[in-house]
């Protein structure tokens, strides 16, 4: 080899590595002065429900980042598209989060046939905060109180039994068709527009049944208006440990819990990406955070961005499955 080929040798893998030394300092300079503005934390539904959670931990990331961390509600779509839209479309500098519960990323995603984001490359997973498992309740008149007797009821009066859900598309609806699909029962979906007006109906008998996190529930469990059968969790509720779960009840795969989680667009540097990890992981140990999470009726949660990442999409996979099997479309 010549000399003045080994040069542009030599000058090319001089460009090769400085390119990559610079790659590496512009993460960690970025890291390093990151935050210096206001964080933006924006949560797709109206307020009072997954913003009481985010405001709390907005609260611990201000104090530990030494900035404001502003949530601001970006209700509208179907099943919280619209503030979802605005992070995926924002710039991955870290200053606009998501903070959400897992209808814009999994159920939503699966019925609706025009997203204008995708929700696994749009979206740098960061933390799962907090989970609750999903309850399914039945009128008292309903002559069940197990899940196996009350397959065994709607086996044997196929189209009698009606449920509850909080809309078309969302996690209960799915569960539901899940449930039809996999033991073979004919239940009629009702949906409704929100929880009230499903509870109202389901007290007075308008509905059977009903699928919904627990902290909607408790109070007219405890007081016998309505009856428990199961929740969906791998384990017992904190706030139901007499009431089975689903795989105890002889159903393994009717496993869905609602969670609420902190993405940022994807793109975000993963030095950024990290350090927010690692401030929730750390306020998610507290006695105060986990008191107040408590209260919320969930379980903290934690964990690694590539785990949050793996549910999501593990997730996806299983309601858009779902979907498909009952043609479930939303324009």
């Amino acid at each position: 080899m010549d000399s003045s080929a080994m040069d542009l040798r030599r000058a090319f893998w001089t460009v090769i590595i400085a390119v990559g030394l610079c790659a590496c300092l512009s993460s960690a300079t970025q890291a390093d002065i990151y935050p210096s503005r206001a964080i933006k934390l924006i949560v797709p539904f109206p307020p009072g429900g997954a913003d009481v959670l985010a405001r709390l931990m907005a609260d611990r990331l201000a104090a530990a980042l030494g900035q404001p961390v502003v949530v601001e509600n970006r209700a509208g779509g179907g099943g919280g598209t619209v503030g979802t839209k605005v992070v995926a479309a924002a710039e991955p500098d870290g200053y606009t989060l998501l903070f959400t519960s897992p209808g814009p990323l999994t159920t939503s995603a699966a019925v609706y046939r025009n997203l204008d984001y995708d929700p696994i490359r749009n979206f740098a997973p960061v933390a799962m905060v907090a989970t609750s498992p999903v309850l399914l309740a039945v009128h008292p008149d309903v002559p069940a109180h197990s899940m196996a007797e009350l397959i065994a009821y709607a086996r044997a009066h196929p189209g009698a039994l009606s449920y509850a859900s909080v809309g078309n598309g969302t996690l209960p609806h799915l569960f539901g068709e899940l449930l039809r699909q996999r033991t073979g029962i004919e239940i009629v979906h009702v949906p409704y527009r929100g929880s009230g007006p499903a509870i109202t109906d389901l007290l007075a008998g308008q509905v059977h049944m009903l699928i919904d996190n627990t902290r909607n529930l408790t109070q007219l469990i405890e007081t016998g208006r309505i009856r428990a059968l199961a929740v969906t969790s791998e384990t017992r509720a904190l706030d139901y440990p007499q009431l089975p779960t689903m795989p105890e009840s002889g159903y393994p795969e009717f496993v869905a819990t609602y969670w609420n989680g902190m993405l940022a667009p994807a793109g975000t540097s993963a030095a950024i990406i990290e350090r927010l990890n690692a401030v929730i992981n750390a306020s998610l140990v507290t006695l105060d955070v986990r008191a107040s999470i408590g209260k919320l009726g969930m379980t903290p949660g934690g964990g690694s961005p590539q785990e949050f990442a793996a549910r999501i999409a593990d997730e996806l996979r299983k309601w858009t499955a779902v979907a498909r099997a009952a043609n479930i479309k939303v324009d």
